[in-house]
């Protein structure tokens, strides 16, 4: 009787055998042909080109900070009133928010936690530019309470300043809100 489990799994390991080598042997002339493909293929990489001509394999440049002018006082607060602004469309808002295209709903976000935390904010003064960032200093209130040395950091990109997206994802998650745009990087 304790012969039976033994043969059972004898027959069930032959047959998995069995069919692995009619798997493979049947393949084998398939094999050939993708080795075939995939050397011809290997052969285009390796030359640096693609079959439309472009050039491939070249590493990475980093492109440079774009070198815009100081902003003024007035421009980064005309551009944080209209960004805060629930009745300016989504989409020009896009482009006041550094990064805000991961996720499309971060400015409606902002806009739903600047009035949920009744957040306002007054640039008073704006830094020197450097490397395509600039701090300015702010007046900024959080329910009436005034935060003390409040900074905004602004980013170049593009022809513009924008919101930097670190101070756009402290507000909305300062209002216990979430977005796809304000995740920790893995």
């Amino acid at each position: 009787m304790k012969i039976r489990p033994f043969r059972v799994v004898a027959a069930v390991t032959m047959a998995a055998a069995a069919l692995t080598f009619t798997a493979c042997s049947s393949t084998e002339e398939s094999s050939a042909d993708a080795a075939a493909t995939s050397t011809e293929a290997a052969a285009e990489f390796e030359s640096g080109k693609t079959q439309d001509g472009r050039e491939e394999g070249k590493a990475p440049t980093t492109t440079a900070a774009p070198n815009l002018p100081k902003p003024t006082v007035e421009e980064l607060n005309d551009k944080l009133t209209r960004a805060l602004d629930g009745a300016v469309s989504e989409e020009e808002k896009l482009g006041f928010i550094e990064d805000a295209e991961q996720d499309p709903q971060l400015v409606d976000k902002l806009v739903e936690a600047a009035k949920k935390n009744e957040v306002t904010v007054k640039i008073t003064n704006v830094g020197e530019p450097a490397e395509g960032k600039v701090k300015a200093d702010a007046e900024v209130t959080i329910a009436g309470a005034p935060v003390e040395n409040a900074t905004v950091d602004f980013v170049a990109e593009g022809d513009q300043w924008k919101i930097a997206h670190d101070f756009a994802c402290n507000i909305v998650k300062s209002a216990e809100l979430d977005s796809a745009a304000c995740q920790p990087e893995a």
